[in-house]
């Protein structure tokens, strides 16, 4: 669990979100963006968009291939085996380091919150704390090993420091980024900090004195990764405008382009000499570049999807390299030395005798080196050396009708149906077509929107608001509970609440002392006992988080006790004081059909309950409004036989109620126009 302390049930409305999930997730979903490897343990650290940090026993590079050579993947007799999980994060995870003598692990997020864990060698890993000083997406982090400080940067322009040795405190707060932060690096020694972003210039922080900041000036686009090598005089940037840059930290200039990739460059390594870079992005592209040759980028390998992260097995002669994408997989490339490619030259001319081609810049300008043709570079490696598979996300959702179900489709073309008020998937369809499916369990039935979901972690998000959560009033038929009760009402927002909060105390005295015939009571009584390992979380109105647990942990004293301090009043509202809101009325006109040729039409302005049948309007026309002398006889099953409804000339069946009336077939602002029509024997 991670939460905010003594937060106030006042200020800014709270929402409520659950994951709809399995309890065992050991495979990436979606884009990984942030990795670590503890080479003295052979451990992997994995985190991206799914929200969980894995953790991985992945063997040496030596070990890597099978006797008769290829690909590792996870198994029951692979060198590769999942080990857990670290789950407190609610949105996707942006970056890791390692630090405290690789006991400690920090992680940043989309959360806008920085997370500390324990990874003791015995896999008894443990949450440790959380830093809450950022206001927005906390989207890089670098190390100083050497005083055993962590920094951090954010969408919100702050950069701050924390003490590692200090139980996390924040030292140092570093203003003076005018817009978003997403690349950061800093010396061993934390005597200079890098930060840029979307300014598109580079600021140089001194954080022993805190003076105004250096810029140096060049890229044309955001800037997304940073490096320092370890004495502070040379940075290496790349950023969106396809480019890597060599820096002059002295002289604030840059002194060498790199402009080999086609696309954007995100993410950059360095070995520990700061002799060699690899860079990767958008491209897809895997290059190594000499730091001072920049002409001499070499095309290791090509991803199958943008790149996200790459990080060395070792920075001193590295064997290998990790390569985090869009997609789930996580591979591993072998970086065996090889005999350069010749990209230079032309096609009836000598190439030069080094297999490379510059360009001479001009004398006023800072030397550009171009590495040409890469795209004509035949790939050092076609294959990994080793294969962590990830699992299928959702990226395609759209719920139904009857407003409880989800269909969606995934990454591998597989239709599913989820269940909300359930939290779990009910049914597979496989590749079928998602329209097809969709069209084959709608219903003609309007029932108001009352949560919001989204697939951006690979799984389903619901999330529940004040605003509409209680807005979806229906029949215990219309439900599915009871094919033969209209007249029961059900609330799909007051039962979702019921289980999300069923093992916490102050909800289950609250049901045990109002009793079954409790209105309240009996419109949530249908509620689902959800899995005990769905996550479930209170969030600010703006989506900042505070307080994760799982629903299975209401009932436990310190989770009880957090989530008391954080709930919103409007649950408390409806779980403790039974109170929900009441039906909504809709006005509506009555006329008679225009080919019964009235001479002067009536027009009767009434109200009721948007959930009022239409039979119900009939019986109401037949006996009040025509005055028929028998109407007390006619059961309203067969009042359709009597009379008929109408709305834009479409013919309306008994068992409609209005609100479904008006969004299928009125279709329009305005108040309902009813016609009605007797039937003649």
């Amino acid at each position: 669990m991670s939460s905010v302390s003594n937060a106030s049930q006042t200020g800014s409305k709270k929402k409520l979100s659950f994951i709809v999930r399995d309890e065992q997730e050991p495979s990436h979903r979606s884009a990984v963006s942030a990795m670590q490897y503890d080479a003295q343990h052979g451990r992997l650290f994995t985190g991206g968009s799914d929200t969980i940090i894995r953790t991985w026993s992945v063997p040496q590079h030596k070990d890597a291939f099978s006797a008769r050579g290829g690909v590792r993947s996870p198994g029951k007799n692979s060198p590769v085996q999942y080990q857990g999980s670290l789950e407190q994060h609610t949105d996707w995870v942006n970056d890791m380091i390692l630090c405290g003598n690789g006991k400690i692990l920090i992680s940043a997020s989309n959360d806008t919150t920085v997370k500390a864990w324990s990874i003791e060698r015995d896999n008894k890993h443990g949450y440790l704390d959380c830093f809450r000083s950022h206001k927005d997406y906390v989207s890089c982090l670098a190390y100083a090993p050497n005083v055993e400080k962590v920094v951090s940067a954010s969408f919100d322009r702050n950069i701050f420091v924390y003490d590692i040795n200090a139980n996390f405190k924040t030292v140092n707060n570093l203003l003076g980024c005018k817009d978003s932060i997403y690349s950061l690096a800093t010396t061993p020694n934390l005597s200079l900090i890098l930060g840029s972003g979307t300014e598109k210039l580079i600021r140089i922080f001194d954080p022993r004195t805190n003076e105004k900041p250096m810029k140096m000036r060049g890229h044309t686009d955001n800037v997304r990764a940073l490096v320092v090598n370890d004495d502070g005089t040379r940075a290496l940037s790349a950023g969106s405008d396809a480019t890597i840059r060599l820096w002059d930290i002295g002289s604030q200039r840059c002194i060498s382009t790199c402009i080999a990739h086609q696309e954007g460059v995100w993410t950059l390594q360095v070995d520990s000499s700061f002799s060699t870079v690899y860079s990767a992005g958008k491209d897809r592209w895997v290059l190594k570049t000499p730091v001072n040759e920049l002409p001499k980028s070499q095309l290791l390998f090509q991803e199958e999807a943008p790149v996200k992260k790459l990080l060395l097995s070792e920075k001193e002669n590295p064997s290998s390299i990790w390569v985090g994408t869009w997609k789930s997989h996580i591979k591993r490339w072998s970086l065996r030395s090889s005999a350069q490619l010749s990209i230079g030259g032309d096609d009836e001319g000598p190439t030069s005798s080094s297999h490379y081609s510059t360009s001479t810049p001009a004398p006023s300008s800072p030397p550009v080196s171009v590495s040409l043709r890469v795209r004509d570079q035949k790939p050092q490696q076609t294959t990994p050396e080793l294969v962590i598979p990830g699992a299928a996300s959702i990226n395609k959702h759209k719920t139904l009708n009857d407003k409880r179900h989800v269909l969606t489709r995934d990454t591998d073309e597989n239709v599913a149906l989820y269940d909300v008020l359930a939290a779990k998937k009910v049914k597979d369809y496989g590749k079928r077509s998602f329209d097809e499916v969709f069209d084959e369990n709608s219903k003609t039935i309007f029932i108001p929107s009352w949560f919001v979901v989204d697939s951006k972690s690979g799984m389903l998000q619901i999330t529940l608001d004040e605003l509409d959560v209680f807005s979806s009033w229906l029949s215990t038929k219309d439900a599915g509970f009871d094919d033969n009760d209209r007249e029961t009402k059900v609330n799909y927002g007051g039962m979702m609440l019921r289980s999300l909060f069923e093992r916490w105390p102050p909800c289950k005295a609250a049901c045990m002392e109002a009793g079954e015939m409790d209105e309240v009571q009996k419109a949530t009584s249908h509620f689902f006992s959800l899995p005990e390992h769905t996550p479930f979380i209170v969030c600010e109105g703006n989506g900042r988080p505070l307080f994760r647990l799982l629903v299975g942990d209401a009932g436990k004293e310190f989770e009880a006790n957090e989530l008391s301090q954080v709930v919103p009043p409007w649950v408390i509202d409806a779980i403790e004081r039974s109170q929900l809101p009441k039906f909504n009325k809709m006005p509506f006109y009555l006329l008679p059909h225009p080919s019964t040729n009235p001479k002067q039409p009536k027009k009767d302005r009434l109200s009721a309950t948007e959930m009022l049948q239409v039979k119900k309007v009939m019986e109401h026309v037949y006996d009040k409004v025509l005055s028929n002398s028998d109407a007390s006889s006619i059961p309203i099953s067969q009042i359709h036989t009597k009379i008929e409804m109408y709305c834009n000339e479409q013919k309306l069946e008994p068992e409609m109620d209005l609100r479904t009336v008006k969004h299928f077939f009125w279709k329009q602002s305005g108040e309902l126009l009813l016609y009605y029509k007797p039937i003649k024997n």
